[in-house]
């Protein structure tokens, strides 16, 4: 027994933790020169030639692993999706006819507030690059990067919000795959998180941790074959005849389950083939795992392979694809949402009020005791309203018919309900004060009000800050797709001539050559928009107070404390403010002003100084 405590001590286990993650974060990829890369590029796809089974194999069985890894996980998110479109709890099907199927509307509307206070944050202007080496090169990136992310392009507002709701509902984000549309620009395609297989090795809040992503995706059979067409694809028929009609080992992806989670029964049409797509990015190692290429992809359909393996076309990405969570988890790559921890709460709310209202239906409408043997007509034992009934005396005088009355437990229910329904708030972090409510105490001061808002709103600040990473990652993966596809059509509505012939070259793929794409990003969102509340407040509370009292007034800046104001609250497009020019002019003759008004009231100290006590001033002092 001491033998065996003593060895539970010999060594920390968080050791092995700590050496296993310095070994996970952003693996350093092997140096590779072009010309080495370019021969093992030219040697995978030779091998692929020769045995393309070993690559349908290699990736089949990293999504077998990524699948069987993330099972539980999957199931989580797969309820948390349901409670999101609120579908009625799974102990609903076991019902009787008469009784209730009451759902209470919570979680959508909770998830909702959220999405709110993400969308509300991307004010137009909610993306800046800097550069202190090259501020040319970043004032260039950031108009082209406003240009492709506005409406008209990526729209990526509006996307972002959209994979946030679903990481807030399920604990991960939706896909966010930076595509570019000729003619169109930039744009983003949104993928489930279950479509896309990471390594289970993937760290927390690094979305190119790992070896290998995965994305799967139903297409239908004819644009394998127009893409063969176009030279994207290769053996399309063969690929499309080998393909069976369920993937394998993931039950998420079946053609039911995917039309399932839209409220959808599938009935494919009798003209439509949809064959399952599986696009390989990350490392590739051959059968003796030993690495051909160390950033590559590639694209499987059935036994086929229908696209080669080719290096990764990004600069530093690995795969294109980007995903967040509000609240990451500690330990893999993948986080919580609002609504995991509440599930059952919410399966007991409804629960509860249905069980109440089954016993309203007793309450209201309670049922009759009858005593046939008082009865003239034994037989006559119908019941409807003004019904007359024959009947005898009996014995004991009691009534031959009586109404069995039930206790009525409203206010012990709805005190239920109540405390369910702070546990709730709670648990999602939406209470009553975020979403503008009262609450249920009835006496709350102004001052306490604001200070639970402000509590209530910290854990927003902190999701916040996550999603911001989120799209940093997101803008920056578009940054590079836009690096390697747009060409000088696409500039010309940005930049004028004269900055566009800086950037033309020739022996570039796109036919201009953008600056280096280095800096730092920052994105406005819901961290920024929180500490503007916090300043507006500080201002409004402590600054224009001082700003009144002539001891502080002096010190005081009102233009700048305007122009912050005007920030702040994106009035900038409004016209309200002066200029900076005008406001100088305005500075300087309030400066004279108030300089004079100092100096007349010097004087006018000076002469009560001088003036005798009880001599009034201008008047002689003889009799």
């Amino acid at each position: 027994m001491a033998e065996g405590l003593a060895m539970a001590f010999i060594e920390d286990p968080t050791n092995e933790v700590r050496r296993r993650l310095h070994e996970l974060i952003r693996e350093p990829l092997p140096v590779i020169d072009d010309q080495e890369m370019a021969e093992r590029e030219d040697a995978a796809e030779a091998y692929a030639g020769e045995d393309e089974g070993h690559f349908v194999d290699f990736c089949e069985d990293c999504v077998a692993t990524s699948v069987n890894a993330m099972l539980d996980i999957r199931k989580i998110q797969k309820e948390c999706l349901d409670l999101y479109m609120e579908k009625e709890p799974p102990n609903y099907a076991k019902k009787e006819a008469w009784q209730s199927k009451v759902v209470i509307p919570k979680p959508h509307g909770a998830v909702q507030y959220a999405m709110a206070a993400i969308r509300k944050a991307f004010s137009v202007d909610f993306l800046s690059i800097e550069n202190e080496a090259d501020p040319t090169a970043a004032e260039i990136w950031e108009k082209l990067m406003m240009r492709q992310l506005d409406k008209r392009h990526a729209n990526f507002p509006i996307a972002f919000t959209d994979a946030t709701g679903v990481s807030f509902a399920v604990g991960q984000s939706l896909e966010m795959i930076p595509v570019w549309r000729p003619g169109r620009g930039l744009q983003y395609s949104l993928a489930e998180p279950w479509k896309i297989h990471r390594d289970p090795d993937a760290l927390s809040r690094h979305p190119q941790s790992g070896m290998y992503w995965i994305h799967q995706e139903y297409l239908d059979a004819f644009v394998l074959k127009e893409g063969e067409k176009q030279g994207k694809y290769v053996n399309a028929q063969q690929a499309i005849d080998s393909c069976g009609e369920m993937p394998k080992g993931d039950l998420m992806l079946t053609k039911e389950e995917i039309a399932r989670r839209k409220n959808q029964i599938w009935r494919r049409s009798k003209y439509r083939k949809a064959v399952m797509v599986s696009e390989f990015w990350g490392t590739i190692l051959d059968k003796k795992g030993e690495m051909l290429l160390p950033s590559a992809t590639y694209t499987t359909c059935g036994r086929k392979v229908i696209r080669l393996p080719k290096k990764s076309p990004y600069r530093t990405l690995r795969w294109p694809g980007m995903s967040f969570s509000p609240l990451p988890n500690f330990l893999r790559y993948d986080g919580r949402g609002l609504l995991e921890g509440i599930r059952t709460i919410w399966y007991f709310m409804c629960s509860l009020l249905c069980l109440h209202a089954d016993n309203l239906n007793w309450v209201v409408n309670p049922p009759t005791e009858i005593d046939i043997s008082s009865l003239v007509d034994p037989d006559d034992v119908d019941n409807y309203p003004g019904k007359q009934y024959l009947t005898r005396g009996t014995i004991s005088g009691q009534q031959a018919i009586r109404t069995v009355e039930r206790k009525n437990i409203t206010n012990e229910v709805l005190a239920n309900l109540q405390y369910a329904d702070q546990n709730f708030q709670r648990g999602t972090f939406v209470t009553d004060a975020v979403q503008g409510l009262p609450g249920y105490r009835a006496e709350i001061t102004a001052r306490e009000a604001a200070q639970n808002l402000d509590q209530a709103l910290s854990v927003f600040g902190l999701m916040g800050m996550n999603v911001e990473d989120g799209a940093i990652e997101a803008i920056s993966a578009g940054a590079e797709t836009v690096e390697i596809n747009a060409g000088l059509d696409d500039l010309s509505e940005i930049f004028p001539n004269e900055v566009l012939m800086t950037m033309v070259d020739e022996t570039s793929p796109t036919g201009i050559r953008l600056p280096k794409l280095t800096g730092a990003y920052h994105v406005s969102g819901v961290s920024a928009v929180m500490r503007d509340a916090e300043v507006i407040r500080a201002i409004r509370d402590t600054i224009l107070p001082l700003a009144g009292t002539p001891l502080f007034a002096p010190y005081m800046k009102p233009y700048n404390i305007i122009k912050s104001l005007e920030r702040r609250l994106n009035l900038k497009d409004e016209g309200i403010i002066v200029d900076e020019a005008a406001a100088q002019t305005v500075d300087a003759a309030q400066q004279v002003a108030q300089e004079e008004a100092i100096q007349i009231e010097r004087e006018q100290k000076a002469r009560e100084l001088l003036t005798p006590l009880g001599q009034v001033p201008g008047q002689g002092g003889g009799a």
